[in-house]
């Protein structure tokens, strides 16, 4: 019996020693990098869902149904993907079309976008959006006073490109 408990405690240590053994903290790092490779690291930009707080930093004058929205501050530039009501998407481009014509426009995919926007750029081959772009003056507040609102073709969804001067 003694020796049966030997042999078993001597497997359980040589088990945890290997264990162990396994891992470390270069491991953790490793997989950190791994993370911050695909742009899931800690210091990451994460898409924002939240309408109030974009409504912090730029002016949204229309009622979305849907939003997802990243704030690059380095840049000083924030990118929206807005989804609009019927109602709401004319309104916004009647008074946008007031303050210029509309422009073709051509935005790359991103990987935070909405699935639906995603699909429709890997159907290019190049991750381009194509659509046209509005004036965005309804969007300005102050520092974000420059840029543009680009209606996605074949989609209910706005992005919005904003920066400050």
């Amino acid at each position: 019996m003694k020796s049966g408990n030997a042999v078993a405690s001597l497997a359980l240590f040589l088990i945890l020693a290997t264990l162990t053994a396994c891992g470390g903290n270069d491991a953790n790092s490793n997989s950190q990098a791994q993370a911050d490779q695909n742009g899931k690291g800690e210091n990451a930009p994460v898409a924002k869902t939240n309408v109030e707080d974009l409504a912090m930093l730029v002016n949204v004058p229309y009622e979305s149904e849907d939003v997802v929205w990243m704030d690059f501050p380095k840049q000083k530039k924030i990118v929206a993907v807005l989804r609009f009501s019927q109602s709401e998407s004319n309104h916004l481009i009647v008074d946008a079309e007031k303050v210029r014509a509309p422009q073709q426009t051509t935005i790359t995919s991103e990987s935070w976008f909405p699935p639906e926007l995603i699909a429709q750029g890997n159907v290019t081959g190049d991750d381009a959006l194509n659509g046209l772009s509005y004036a965005a003056n309804a969007f300005f507040q102050d520092p974000y006073n420059d840029g543009r609102i680009t209606r996605i073709q074949g989609t209910d969804y706005f992005i919005l490109e904003m920066s400050a001067k």
